[in-house]
């Protein structure tokens, strides 16, 4: 009975990519259904799973097989009681989101990446991007602000978008990046703290294209390679790094993150129009013109 339960979810799941599957799924109600009944389920479902896992195992881990085979109903109640409380986290967290705007609870002012669609998210503030750096015109009456990762996949996808916009509207608009370094991915924050310390030294948009540019082998290392690789002063860059000179720096930026209600990156601020996540180029394209056109004397 308790892997039927288990397979319920899972095959469930994979049985809408996959009819293979969808056997498997209609084979776990059935047997979850009769055993509810208090009657013996006659398919033999948990046996036959307990075979094709322990055999799928046992082609890269025989001595692992023979242990999954052996204990295969310890093993099951576990995946249950995990189960279990994944759901009640994720209840809990729509619950928290929805009553309280912030899916940690009412008090917590962490950020919360426990929003895929923005359910009950209030409204987002201009964030503080006073001294962020910036390109294109400074002067230009349409602002762009960008929220972003260096680990953050959208973010580094969206890496094109501001360049078409800069390069079609350079003299229009002026862009500004902020720091919104997300605790869930690996040396976020590091890498915030490196893209600073490469500003001190008139290196920051160049080190700051190289970040995405390594994002899938980043490493501490890397930051370190990666300003030798550019010509800086390596013994300062590193000093820099080592001793977390921009740590409280990369806080602030984090902290005012949070205060404006950012919950996802990237996010775009223009003018104060906020867009949340990756957007294609004609969407923000028609958001620009519509803020340079806004921007001309009547």
């Amino acid at each position: 009975m308790v892997f039927c339960i288990i397979g319920i979810v899972i095959f469930g799941i994979l049985g809408i990519f996959s009819a293979k599957y969808r056997r498997y799924f209609q084979e776990s109600i059935h047997c979850l259904s009769r055993q509810l009944m208090l009657k013996k389920c006659d398919t033999q479902f948990d046996q036959e799973m307990k075979a094709k896992i322990s055999a799928g195992i046992s082609k890269r881990s025989p001595v692992l097989a023979r242990f999954v085979y052996r204990r295969f109903a310890l093993l099951s109640w576990i995946m249950i009681i995990l189960l279990v409380f994944s759901v009640g986290a994720m209840a809990l967290g729509f619950y928290n989101y929805a009553v309280y705007g912030n899916c940690n609870g009412p008090e917590s002012k962490d950020f919360c990446i426990f929003n895929p669609f923005g359910l009950g998210q209030k409204p987002l503030k201009l964030i503080n991007a006073t001294g962020a750096p910036s390109l294109g015109n400074p002067d230009a009456a349409v602002k762009i602000i960008e929220v972003g990762c260096y680990s953050c996949p959208y973010t580094k996808d969206a890496e094109s978008v501001r360049n078409q916009i800069l390069t079609k509207y350079s003299g229009n608009v002026s862009f500004v990046f902020k720091d919104m370094p997300l605790t869930s991915h690996n040396l976020s924050w590091d890498e915030a703290e490196a893209a600073k310390c490469a500003e001190e030294q008139g290196f920051y948009w160049q080190y700051h294209d190289k970040l995405f540019g390594h994002q899938d082998s980043m490493s501490i290392g890397k930051l370190r390679d990666i300003a030798v690789e550019m010509g800086m002063n390596t013994t300062k860059f590193n000093s820099c790094l080592d001793t977390h000179k921009y740590r409280q720096a990369v806080q602030k930026d984090y902290n005012d993150g949070i205060e404006a209600g950012i919950y996802a990156t990237p996010t775009y601020f223009i003018d104060d129009k906020p867009i949340v996540g990756l957007k294609a180029f004609a969407q923000i394209e028609q958001i620009v013109i519509g803020e340079i056109r806004g921007s001309c004397p009547a």
